[in-house]
């Protein structure tokens, strides 16, 4: 496991460290003998030149040192004529034995054992000689002082050391645990090991989802009268978690280089009543990767054993969550705002899914790749998928990204057939997007066609002296599409703006909906005139003007079908049908002016009175304004087809 020592010792909880010191104590012990052996063999060589003697490298593998260099420590040693010695890097050699002696001592003080005092006495009295640095001399009661390990003669650090090492077996043998679910526990009780399981279990439930990655490494101990709980989370130093659990109240400490992740943390509980302090941002050590972590305590008081066991078992299970979170925002933010990429992640952690697999399958290269490969997508260098096909429809499919590359790692797919599926659905989610604009687009230039045929019929009605009721219920209905009409438009602006590169779709549905607009008022315009048109030609001229804007409604629905074959899979069929379609639109609208020109003059010479001329003059403006803004729609579709295929040509 990998003891975080900096960072709990900054927290204050060096109970939990214990176990470790203990081993890193014995460590030391065995690198001691090593500088006692060096030392002692160094002296004899520069007493007897002449001899044969060990270089000691063996020995100082054995030992952990990795110094070479003192492998020619003996060999290079020599006597000096007033009896000292010079044996090279011995201030460095025997500084390292007075920090290996402190390291030794450190367990007694941190388990509050009587034994420290003494060895913190005879220590202090026998560290009193200061190596030479320069001179690399030192003297042979200097040495003796050091390594000798006759007890009958005088105290020595050798001595002080084979005492140490004794008490650190008797204390290794006293806080001695036992691995409970895979986290190491010392001097538990009954009731502590039973709380330590349910941390565990929610643990180990979500552990396979950091998918190979180093941490989760936990150590419990008891101290006083508190149970104490740490996990490492990960490889960074100042990343830690300590829960202190006394009586029915637990305590959380975590500790984090990055407050967004540390804010995410806490939000995992929203529905555990934990109450979280404020949070403080601390300078760490130099030795820290980070110099300045934050943290935060949370506080949580359970009603009852169960609800106790939960909040561990919940604590637990969150742990693996925060393994490469940052690093995992950072490469979904290439694709969505920042809190987007919040709250997939905290949806991801919810359902238990979790972004390491996301991670392993390749992260944002994946989805990289997956734009490379679908090259007809109209989308400009640089744009955010979130502008491309949404924000919501992008959290959608990571939230799906996520989920399947958890699934498929723990169902062991190979990442060559996760990778396929996800690409596969990328493709999917951004026709998808583009498709509802465009269906609700039709659905408008549907109600165009209704509307237009309302306004044919209605004339139609009137040049057979049909009931004016009809003609009023024509209208009625004319008004409920135009409100029908109204929502869509209200429909495609808001998509859009989740969609920024969909403008297109804006700026078309507003002028086509001008249309909607005109050929309403022509429907209400028509109530008036089974009393008003008197003369058969003015009838007889409106309805003319009435066929040509249904003929363009119609002509407009079929351009916006035949556009989205042509964005699909261009070919010149396909490209043909289209500009036919548009070609139309604009040869009815010219036809439509000559038509109005025609039905103004007839207007003019049979009208018997004002309400006549006005009715029968508003319809036909009406009618002709239509056709109008139609051709203006036509011209929106038309240049976003050439633009379309001016970015395809630029690829």
């Amino acid at each position: 496991m990998v003891e975080k020592r900096s960072i709990i010792e900054e927290l204050g909880e060096d109970e939990l460290l214990l176990p470790g010191l203990v081993n890193a104590a014995l460590i030391a012990n065995d690198r001691i003998k090593y500088y006692f052996t060096l030392l002692q063999t160094a002296k004899a060589k520069a007493e007897n030149p002449a001899s044969e003697f060990s270089d000691l490298m063996v020995e100082r593998i054995t030992a952990g040192e990795k110094d070479a260099s003192l492998d020619n420590v003996i060999s290079s040693s020599i006597k000096l004529d007033d009896g000292r010695f010079v044996i090279p890097q011995s201030d460095r050699i025997v500084n390292s034995i007075y920090d290996y002696v402190t390291e030794m001592i450190l367990p007694f003080t941190i388990a509050g054992k009587s034994e420290e005092k003494e060895f913190n006495r005879r220590f202090k009295k026998l560290s009193t000689y200061v190596p030479e640095a320069e001179t690399e001399s030192i003297g042979g009661k200097e040495i003796s002082g050091i390594t000798s390990g006759d007890r009958e003669h005088s105290d020595s650090i050798h001595i002080l050391v084979m005492d140490i090492h004794k008490a650190l077996n008797r204390l290794q043998q006293e806080i001695a645990g036992e691995i409970i679910d895979g986290a190491s526990t010392y001097m538990l009780n009954k009731t502590d090991k039973k709380l330590v399981k349910a941390f565990m279990k929610g643990l180990n439930r979500t552990a396979p989802l950091k998918f190979g990655h180093p941490g989760l490494g936990t150590t419990a101990t008891r101290s006083s009268s508190k149970l104490l709980i740490q996990n490492d989370i990960g490889e960074t130093d100042a990343h830690v978690m300590v829960i202190e659990v006394q009586g029915m109240n637990v305590s959380i400490t975590y500790t984090d280089v990055h407050m967004p992740r540390l804010l995410f943390f806490q939000s995992l509980f929203e529905n555990y009543g934990v109450k979280w302090e404020d949070t403080l941002s601390k300078s760490g050590e130099e030795k820290f990767e980070d110099k300045i972590f934050h943290l935060c305590v949370g506080k949580y008081s359970a009603t009852d054993t169960n609800k106790l066991e939960g909040l561990l078992e919940h604590l637990g299970s969150r742990i693996v969550f925060l393994i490469d979170w940052n690093k995992a925002r950072k490469q979904l933010r290439n694709f969505m705002r920042n809190r987007d990429c919040i709250r997939v992640l905290k949806w991801a952690a919810d359902n238990e899914r979790g972004h390491r697999g996301f991670l392993v399958l390749g992260g944002a290269q994946l989805v990289f790749e997956s734009l490379e490969i679908a090259s007809k997508i109209p989308m400009r260098y640089g744009e955010p998928l979130h502008q491309v096909i949404g924000r919501e429809k992008t959290m959608e499919f990571f939230r799906w990204v996520l989920e399947k590359s958890a699934t498929g790692l723990l169902e062991k797919q190979t990442h060559l057939f996760i990778q396929d599926e996800i690409k596969a659905e990328l493709l999917r989610y951004f026709h998808s997007a583009h498709e509802d604009l465009m269906d609700l687009c039709s659905e408008h230039a549907s109600l165009m066609v209704e509307m237009a045929t309302t306004v044919h019929e209605s004339l139609l009605y009137i040049e057979y002296g049909a009931d004016a009721d009809l003609i009023k219920r024509n209208a009625i209905r004319a008004k409920k599409w135009e409100k029908d009409a109204d929502e869509l438009v209200s429909r495609v602006r808001s998509l859009s703006r989740r969609i920024e590169v969909a403008e297109f779709f804006t700026g078309l549905i507003i002028v086509a909906d001008d249309v909607v607009d005109y050929l309403e008022e022509a429907a209400f315009m028509t109530t008036f005139a089974t009393s008003a048109l008197k003369s058969k030609n003015i009838r007889a001229s409106l309805y003319t003007m009435a066929e040509i804007v249904l003929k363009g409604c119609q002509a407009f629905l079929k351009a916006l079908y035949a556009s989205q074959y042509v964005t699909r899979s261009f070919n010149q069929e396909e490209m043909q049908n289209f500009l036919k379609s548009v070609n139309l639109i604009f040869d009815i609208e010219e036809e439509c002016d000559d038509a109005l020109r025609m039905a103004r003059t007839t207007i003019l010479k049979e009208s018997t009175d004002f309400r006549e001329a006005y009715v029968a003059m508003e319809i036909a403006t009406n009618i002709e304004e239509s056709t109008n803004s139609l051709m203006k729609a036509a011209f929106t579709i038309r240049d976003n087809i050439f633009e379309s295929l001016n970015l395809w040509g630029m690829r």
